[in-house]
């Protein structure tokens, strides 16, 4: 009986560091993020103008990689700067020149989505200056902006280490019409999992003892 309760108390604490350790993954900055953007309230010819500018100092490097993209793209309209790629393909940014930008063509009325990662030289490198990825929603005669009169519906922040501040990324929305929602690495799929399978292993014995 001792040995039994032993063996159920060590599981128990097995399981309960797995999912500390699920917790605190989950809660870290995720490098990887789903963005939305709904335009179901215009209709029509539109833009859809991204952006990655570093800060008015030298920043440390940055890059934003967009892929798996969803929606009514037409033709690229203009392209500045360290950007690459095509859609629907995948986008690749760097933050080396002084404006970075991907303005695009869309029919306006439905709903738009892509993937973004983040990664550079700003996780593990100190600077005072970041770099903002930007997603702006603009009419057919591009002069003016939709959603958000303002400016950009989303943008994120990526901020380098700084004394004893780590790097960090910051995602913020501006306008209803867009969302942000992180995207779990492998690693922490990998965690969550292995924590569900040991919860499932345990009840499994615990019936069987």
């Amino acid at each position: 009986m001792l040995t039994t309760t032993f063996h159920l108390t060590m599981r128990r604490a097995i399981l309960a560091a797995v999912l500390a350790a699920s917790s605190s993954l989950a809660l870290a900055d995720p490098l990887g993020y789903h963005v939305e953007i709904d335009t179901s309230a215009f209709s029509g010819a539109g833009f859809l103008d991204f952006s990655f500018i570093a800060g008015n100092s030298p920043a440390p490097g940055a890059s934003a990689t967009l892929n798996n993209f969803s929606g009514a793209y037409g033709a690229l309209a203009s392209q500045e700067g360290s950007v690459s790629g095509s859609l629907p393909g995948t986008l690749t940014f760097g933050n080396s020149g002084a404006y970075n930008d991907w303005f695009h063509n869309v029919t306006l009325g439905g709903k738009f989505g892509f993937n973004i990662v983040f990664g550079g030289d700003f996780l593990n490198t100190a600077g005072n200056a970041g770099t903002t990825f930007g997603v702006g929603l603009l009419d057919a005669t591009a002069t003016s902006y939709l959603g958000n009169a303002n400016g950009n519906l989303l943008q994120f922040e990526l901020t380098p280490l700084n004394g004893g501040l780590p790097a960090s990324i910051a995602g913020s929305t501006y306008a209803s019409i867009a969302t942000i929602s992180a995207v779990p690495e492998a690693s922490e799929w990998m965690m969550l999992t292995g924590g569900l399978a040991l919860i499932g292993f345990a009840l499994r014995r615990r019936h069987t003892v």
